[in-house]
């Protein structure tokens, strides 16, 4: 699975083939053949791959707490090998709808599931959200993705700097003064 990864962050999915993969992995592609039966199969596993280290178990007490920390997980899990291969992938599956799914499996609903705990964690504590966890999602994978995809350019590694996590911390979470006022009505 590290020569799919790799390959798919250095050269993109267009260039990766089985037989690609199995040089890199110092094996022949009978081997990977009986493994994995078909690109498909290789891509599958990737981001079943990533879709385990996109594991998180948050809950800090606040919601702007458990944002920040979700948001610190995805540039950890985002930076690296792993970030490049999603950008690819994410590029590729604009033209392929069965990719598309892989990567909406992997990254997208793992995402939503986390933000949908840390909003109803928040409801439940009797602060006043409004987002959905389908459109936080969005913000948060798009956020973080082009970050990613444009890091040689900003010359970061692809890090949200801090003012960015403030900035969708409030688009999720809503502006602290606002909660504030309708806290002490």
């Amino acid at each position: 699975m590290e020569a799919v990864l790799s390959l798919l962050a250095d050269e993109g999915y267009a260039r990766l083939t089985t037989a690609r993969v199995a040089k890199r992995a110092g094996v022949s592609t009978a081997t990977l053949y009986r493994r994995w039966p078909s690109k498909r199969d290789l891509l599958l596993a990737a981001a079943e791959q990533i879709a385990e280290s996109e594991t998180a178990d948050i809950d800090t007490g606040s919601t702007e707490g458990d944002l920040r920390e979700l948001f610190t997980h995805k540039r950890r899990v985002l930076s690296g090998r792993i970030g490049a291969t999603l950008v690819a992938l994410v590029g590729e599956s604009a033209h392929d709808a069965e990719l598309a799914g892989i990567v909406r499996t992997s990254i997208f609903d793992p995402t939503r599931e986390h933000l949908a705990a840390i909003l109803d964690r928040a409801r439940a504590r009797g602060e006043q959200v409004g987002a959905d966890a389908t459109a936080a999602a969005h913000i948060v994978v798009g956020s973080v993705l082009a970050r990613v995809a444009f890091a040689s350019a900003e010359g970061d590694g692809g890090l949200l700097p801090e003012s960015d996590v403030a900035l969708l911390v409030q688009a999720i979470a809503g502006p602290r003064e606002r909660q504030n006022r309708e806290a002490g009505r």
